[in-house]
């Protein structure tokens, strides 16, 4: 058995593209950014059972960013053998700028 890696660590704050304010309350993964727009989500690991010499399977993540009133972001990145990074594995997600929704009318 070996411990994989489902997710790293992700850190970043979020703003609104356009006052470059940071976003209170905004839904990142399952946390709620703070004040500041920060926020941190935690490592997520699995155990698997392999065979020696086998490669680490690959990481693919993709979290939502969501704020009622604003355009859904995602943070996706993919690593080949990310699967195989040590425990304690982290990721900067730095600063996502999010759009407000353009209401339409007719």
């Amino acid at each position: 058995m070996v411990n994989r890696c489902k997710r790293p660590q992700i850190t970043g704050y979020i703003y609104d593209s356009e006052t470059k304010r940071p976003i209170e309350n905004c839904q990142v993964g399952e946390v709620l950014s703070q004040s500041n727009g920060y926020f941190s989500l935690k490592e997520k690991r699995y155990r698997q059972f392999t065979f020696f010499g086998f490669e680490a399977p690959t990481l693919a993540v993709n979290e939502p960013v969501k704020k009622e009133g604003y355009e859904v972001q995602n943070i996706q990145f993919m690593q080949p053998f990310g699967g195989g990074m040590k425990k304690g594995a982290f990721h900067n997600a730095d600063t996502i700028y999010i759009k407000k929704n353009i209401l339409k009318s007719n």
